[in-house]
């Protein structure tokens, strides 16, 4: 097969086509879904539950992360909204100041991000509570965090040594994942109605 933007010819066996064929794609998938099985399946239930709590009585919430985490981050502020939550996105030019009874959601792999560990000392010197979603139960942010969420890419305690994928690929994948885990979970022990999340559902697109 030839690529006509670039005139590069590119090998493709059937094997690498054809579905349900053990080519490099699919075995790719395979790892992928087995390293974020093996993180999910380590989060403490604790950590969520706190989380969960804290987002039903939170006045506001926002949420931060920077890069591929912000992304993530967003997803889950959409989502909250969709509960019938008050999230803002930190950086947004509508974003209102944070302040008591608030709650920031800051996602960030390394925990080391100097913007994310600026916004949340602001947060707190402001009165809001602080939970973070992490990679690194040992960092700035987890230090600040009231609440701690450890998503961990690796160690000892379980079966997934180093991710094979691109540096901080796989917390970001986690992040995502975690979020819309919890967001489902919160549906189920509020009872929330899907057909008034999608009444929340933006009308401009």
């Amino acid at each position: 097969m030839v690529d006509q933007d670039k005139d590069i010819e590119i090998e493709v066996s059937p094997a690498d086509t054809a579905v349900g064929v053990d080519g490099p794609y699919a075995s790719a998938r395979r790892v992928v879904v087995r390293e974020l099985d093996a993180m999910l399946s380590h989060v403490d239930d604790r950590s969520c539950a706190g989380l969960a709590t804290a987002l039903r009585d939170s006045r506001r919430i926002f949420v931060a992360g920077a890069g591929r985490s912000k992304l993530s981050a967003e997803g889950f502020a959409m989502r909250l909204m969709h509960l019938g939550l008050c999230a803002h996105v930190v950086g947004d030019v509508t974003t209102p100041p944070i302040g008591p009874d608030d709650l920031l959601v800051v996602c960030s792999g390394s925990g080391e991000t100097p913007t994310t560990v600026m916004t949340a000392e602001t947060a707190a010197d402001a009165g809001a509570k602080i939970a973070v979603v992490t990679a690194s139960a040992d960092s700035r942010l987890a230090r600040r965090a009231d609440l701690l969420v450890h998503l961990a890419e690796y160690g000892q305690d379980h079966e997934l040594d180093r991710s094979v994928q691109f540096v901080g690929t796989l917390f970001e994948q986690g992040a995502l994942l975690f979020f819309d885990s919890l967001v489902l979970a919160y549906e189920r022990l509020h009872k929330v109605d899907p057909r008034d999340m999608l009444a929340l559902h933006t009308n401009l697109e």
